[in-house]
């Protein structure tokens, strides 16, 4: 399996550490559609692979450890959208390029 070093939103944006992202959780009454927001807080090598992930939590100051991990693996999360960002060169998440999901034209 190759490894690669991103993922991104459902616009095809790089997620970057410091992220602000809006997450899908459900549908309720009326159709209505309930977001949850998190925030990437961590990035680390996966022990055992040649992988990296993002820590990814509440927004909330969080100190119980909560929270899970995005694997860096490529793929374009179709729930996910960067609301808030800048990367580690200062450049906000609406300036970064788009990639394009593979087998897509």
């Amino acid at each position: 399996m190759s490894t690669q070093a991103a993922i991104y939103d459902k616009h095809g944006r790089e997620i970057m550490l410091g992220d602000v992202l809006k997450v899908f959780h459900f549908i309720g009454p009326r159709r209505k559609r309930y977001y949850m927001y998190k925030q990437v807080i961590g990035d680390f090598a996966v022990k055992g692979r040649e992988m990296t992930a993002f820590r990814v939590s509440h927004l909330e100051p969080n100190t119980s450890g909560d929270g899970y991990l995005l694997l860096k693996d490529g793929r374009h999360l179709v729930d996910y959208e960067i609301v808030q960002g800048f990367g580690a060169d200062g450049v906000c998440f609406d300036d970064r390029p788009k990639h394009k999901a593979q087998g897509t034209p």
